[in-house]
C-alpha cells in the first residue's frame, strides 16, 4: 500500500488488489492560502468526509484508468465495496451538530482509520464502529478541526500503529509548527517521507509510529 498526503485532508492510498493497483482520494480542496489542490488526480473511489470549500474539488479526480468509470463518490455513512477494495463510513458529526464522516478503508490485510475533519473526541459508539485500526489519519492541528494535543487524545483511545497526521498552519503551508506540536504530545518515534510505503509484514508489532508525509 502507498500513501500519499495532497495537504489539509487529502491523501490518496493505493492498495494491490489482486493485480490492479486501486486508489481512494480523499477531500479534494482547491486553494487553502498559497496551498493547490493538484489539477488531476486519478482515482476507482473518492471520499468526502463533509460538505465544504475543502472538499468540494471534484473535478479535479479523473478515472483510473483511460475510457474508465468516474470515481465512486462515498460521502456518507455505509459499507461499499469498490474494485475490491472496502470502505465503512460512520456518522460522525462535528462539535456544532454538522454532517460529517469517518471512514475505515480495508485492503491488503490492512484497516486504514480516516478522521476527516473531527473536531472532538469519538464517542464510544463510534470508536466500536470504527473497528481494529491499523493506520491512522487524524487531523493534528488548525482552525475548525483537532488541536495537537485534542488529536493525540483520540489518537490514545483509537491505539493504532501507524499515526499519519493531517496538518496546516496559517502562515505556514507546510504546517510544520502544528505538526511538531503533534509529535511532541505522542512522544513516538517518527519518520518523515513524501510516499508512505506499507505491507501488513512492515506494520510496528508493539510501539506506534508517526509518519508525517510532506507533499511531493
Amino acid at each position: 500500500m502507498n500513501i500519499t498526503w495532497n495537504g489539509l485532508g487529502s491523501v490518496v492510498v493505493t492498495a494491490k488488489i489482486g493485480q490492479d493497483d486501486v486508489s481512494l482520494v480523499t477531500n479534494p480542496f482547491t486553494v487553502a492560502g498559497s496551498l493547490k489542490f493538484p489539477k488531476q488526480i486519478a482515482a476507482s473511489i473518492l471520499v468526502k468526509s463533509h460538505k465544504g470549500e475543502d472538499t468540494e474539488n471534484s473535478d479535479a479526480v479523473v478515472p483510473e484508468h483511460e475510457g474508465g468509470k468516474p470515481p465512486f463518490v462515498i460521502d456518507h455513512a455505509g459499507e461499499y465495496e469498490v474494485r475490491g477494495l472496502f470502505v465503512t463510513g460512520i456518522n460522525a458529526p462535528k462539535k456544532d451538530g454538522s454532517d460529517h464522516t469517518i471512514y475505515r478503508f480495508d485492503a491488503e490485510g490492512m484497516h486504514v482509520g480516516f478522521l476527516g475533519a473531527i473536531d472532538r473526541p469519538l464517542t464510544t459508539k463510534e470508536q466500536d464502529s470504527l473497528g481494529a485500526v491499523d493506520i491512522l489519519m487524524i487531523p493534528a492541528g488548525g482552525e475548525y478541526v483537532l488541536s495537537a494535543s485534542a488529536a493525540a487524545q483520540v489518537a490514545a483511545q483509537i491505539e493504532p500503529r501507524i499515526l499519519i497526521p493531517m496538518y496546516v498552519s496559517a502562515g505556514d503551508d507546510d504546517g510544520v509548527g502544528d505538526v511538531a506540536a503533534f509529535v511532541r504530545e505522542v512522544s513516538v518515534p517518527q519518520e518523515t517521507v513524501a510516499k508512505f510505503k506499507i505491507t501488513r509484514a512492515l506494520l510496528p508489532e508493539e510501539e506506534m509510529r508517526v509518519v508525517i508525509l510532506t507533499r511531493g
